[in-house]
């Protein structure tokens, strides 16, 4: 029987690979249209297979959820830069990756790209909300074409850009990073406490088994449900 920290990793690296896979595509693509729209495959794929993406799930951020975001974001960056940079040994065209990052490091201020990575973040709250509600394409496709095509600032996929370009990465990009990490945050869990969608965003467990998890979900989803409170319910839906 899998572990939940097993499945929570492996999860969270697909993750990871399927945004990597769509920097590929996005810079590979002559035309940004057309690269913004494939790049909605990955983040469509994450949703319907239930992957574990940063972005996608900090929006529900609280004191107890920081180290499973920290952990999620990492094992997102790290696949997706490895996916990312293992393109760059193929034959497919990426020489247009050093302009993407050079627009990116190249920006004189650290409040514009931490407010490109708030624009982010509601764009992410909007694919994971409608999604959520409405099950169609559109929902994922049109936020994501909307913050690549403005220039916002996605913190997953910037790992798999900078590891395209192979940047030697200083201490302010470190810190650029950080922030557009902070910010994508902010903007996704800004639009969650306004428009409260507790589906949509919840924080996966990481430690535990399947097993435990199932028992627990089925006492409080079991035969005394209609006595359960409503913080109840909630968090039986969220295991």
């Amino acid at each position: 029987m899998q572990s939940t920290f097993y499945q929570f990793t492996v999860k969270s690296l697909l993750a990871g690979v399927l945004i990597g896979l769509g920097c590929v595509i996005y810079v590979a693509s002559p035309i940004n249209y057309v690269g913004s729209f494939l790049f909605s495959l990955g983040l469509l794929t994450i949703m319907v297979k239930g992957l574990y993406l940063y972005t996608g799930k900090v929006g529900d951020w609280n004191v107890s959820s920081t180290f499973r975001l920290i952990y999620m974001f990492v094992l997102n960056g790290m696949a997706c830069g490895a996916t990312a940079y293992l393109f760059t040994l193929t034959r497919i065209d990426l020489s247009h990756i050093h302009d993407v990052v050079e627009h990116k490091l190249g920006d004189p201020s650290m409040l514009s790209s931490f407010i490109l990575a708030i624009g982010c973040g509601a764009m992410m709250h909007i694919a994971y909300s409608g999604f959520n509600k409405g099950k169609h394409p559109l929902y994922v496709i049109m936020p994501v074409m909307f913050f690549m095509l403005a220039g916002f600032e996605h913190s997953v996929a910037n790992c798999g850009f900078f590891a395209m370009a192979q940047v030697d990465m200083s201490l302010t990009d470190w810190t650029r990073l950080a922030l557009i990490v902070l910010g994508n945050g902010v903007g996704s869990w800004v639009f969650t406490k306004f428009l409260h969608d507790p589906d949509a965003h919840g924080v996966p467990p990481c430690f535990g088994s399947d097993e435990e998890l199932h028992h627990i979900k089925q006492s409080l989803t079991g035969h005394a449900s209609g006595t359960l409170s409503s913080d109840k319910r909630e968090v039986a839906k969220r295991i």
